[in-house]
């Protein structure tokens, strides 16, 4: 009986202890939400309603308007070996000679203590559109700090994304509407967190 009356007190506080469903729904909507679906209101996710996730955000732009085309800008990764060195290296888009296609040319640089480069020499033949073969050495032997990669996505209306992650993160984001004249810009600024702006022409 005791064990029973027991079992019952606790099962009523944790039913007190836990926030109903009313307490979840009126959480503070936070501003870069409003700004967001001010700028886009077909974007209105209750999930992104409390804090913006930008992955999520980059989900949900995705379902909405279709990418046609999508070209990596750039992808820039920093390397550090066992004694602590580190190099930059990056490979970026640039216009070929026949229209709607890209090169890719290599970079390398040795990074000092103020993550100034030095441009380290590299072989001709692995300068524009090096294979998979020719980048590998670079990261024999080296832990990857970082990997950011730049992209440019064109949608089938006509409306353009472009969005930076690390590694699997996005942490800037800029979806642009020239017909309509808005664009929304949101990035991650670490101490205060995701903030979403809505710019109108």
């Amino acid at each position: 009986m005791l064990r029973s009356l027991a079992i019952g007190f606790w099962s009523i506080g944790l039913l007190l202890a836990l926030p109903s469903f009313a307490d979840l729904k009126d959480k503070p909507v936070s501003v870069s939400y409003i700004n967001l679906t001010t700028c886009y209101p077909e974007l209105k996710n209750e999930a992104l309603s409390h804090k913006v996730d930008l992955n999520l955000l980059k989900d949900e732009i995705d379902r909405k308007f279709v990418t046609s085309q999508s070209l990596l800008r750039y992808r820039q990764v920093l390397l550090k070996d066992g004694a602590g060195q580190q190099k930059r290296l990056k490979l970026s888009a640039k216009p070929a000679r026949k229209k709607g296609q890209y090169n890719y040319l290599l970079s390398v640089d040795k990074l000092d203590d103020k993550k100034t480069g030095t441009a380290i020499e590299i072989p001709q033949s692995q300068r524009t559109n090096p294979k998979q073969k020719d980048l590998d050495p670079y990261f024999l032997n080296h832990e990857i700090m970082e990997d950011e990669r730049s992209y440019f996505d064109t949608k089938l209306n006509g409306m353009e994304l472009s969005f930076k992650r690390n590694f699997q993160n996005v942490f800037e984001l800029e979806l642009n509407d020239s017909k309509a004249k808005k664009r929304l810009f949101c990035e991650d600024q670490k101490e205060t967190g995701i903030v979403c702006t809505c710019f109108r022409k």
